[in-house]
């Protein structure tokens, strides 16, 4: 009986996404943060049904995200910490963008039956592009804690943070060594955005950014001593990326190196549970995309002509992985 409640669970396990999506996008958690409120009070100051905000707030309860104490809902503390506008640690622009991507799962049959994305490779809608950068910057944010723990940049001089995005990368590197400059390469519509990010942290001087297609375009010819690579090699199919591997091997000086930042497959190809469901995530939103394994990495980074490539670990679902050029 429990592998039967398990594929059950399974299989309506999307309706806790629908809720806290519901959550987020109706601003049920901005307006229970500073004190508790009724479902009618609650369903006055967000303008909807009465009823049917019960049960909505009765969800988030049993998901844990509010509680309730006689007929009053309020968040949990990390409720408010995460899922707050204006907080410092704000997830909500990456529950907008998980939202975003709810039609491209609800065409998973298709995608598998033909093979093809049910999309193609390039975000148009504004406001998608806009929730999409902005999750970026959340995940980023998160995720360069552990990169600098890792990995030191304290003896490289040039970094190019390639497909760099928001900056978040180049930012947080660049505060946390006086010594390094970074540029961020992306295409133009991100580029505007890693702008506005590197303004508001006052560092225009120390990142700078450059517009381009890495798939069109030289990335230089020995100008740099570190490249980064993060969450870039998983749009993109194996041949596609020791073709990029080759132009950041052109672009680094003799002994620079190449980090990959990304989500790791295991030997098996079947774990961990994040990087096999964005394998499909990927399959659904890009012409040739998927999840990758370490292995794999390696292989790319010496058919590029990097040598000594090695993998490090950074939580269960993602690593680096290192080569450098002699």
């Amino acid at each position: 009986m429990k592998m039967l409640d398990h594929i059950e669970e399974l299989s309506w396990a999307y309706w806790k996404s629908q809720v806290i999506f519901a959550g987020v996008e109706l601003g049920v958690f901005d307006l229970l943060t500073e004190r508790s409120k009724s479902s009618i009070e609650t369903a006055q100051e967000l303008g909807t049904n009465p009823r049917a905000t019960e049960m909505l707030l009765n969800a988030l309860v049993s998901l844990g995200l509010l509680k309730e104490t006689n007929g009053k809902y309020e968040n949990k503390a990390y409720t408010s910490e995460y899922l707050v506008r204006g907080r410092p640690l704000y997830q909500g622009e990456r529950i907008h963008h998980m939202h975003n991507l709810w039609d491209r799962w609800a065409r998973l049959q298709e995608a598998v039956r033909t093979g093809k994305s049910v999309v193609g490779d390039t975000v148009t809608d504004p406001k998608r592009l806009e929730d999409f950068m902005a999750s970026m910057h959340s995940s980023g944010t998160k995720k360069v804690r552990l990169i600098v723990k890792k990995f030191s940049l304290k003896s490289f001089k040039n970094l190019l943070d390639l497909g760099g995005g928001p900056g978040v990368y180049s930012i947080e590197f660049v505060r946390a060594n006086p010594g390094l400059t970074a540029t961020v390469f992306d295409l133009a519509d991100n580029i505007e955005v890693a702008k506005r990010c590197i303004k508001e942290a006052g560092l225009e001087d120390r990142v700078l950014t450059r517009v381009g297609n890495c798939l069109e375009v030289g990335l230089g010819h020995e100008e740099y001593d570190v490249v980064f690579v993060s969450n870039l090699v998983h749009i993109y199919a194996p041949e596609t990326n020791i073709g990029i591997l080759k132009k950041c091997y052109e672009a680094l000086e003799s002994g620079g190196k190449v980090v990959i930042h990304d989500f790791l497959l295991d030997s098996s190809g079947a774990g961990p549970l994040f990087p096999a469901l964005f394998s499909l995530c990927m399959l659904l939103g890009t012409c040739e995309g998927a999840s990758y394994g370490k292995k794999d990495l390696e292989t790319w980074l010496l058919k590029a002509g990097f040598k000594r490539p090695k993998a490090v670990r950074l939580d269960k679902d993602s690593g680096l992985v290192i080569g450098e050029k002699q």
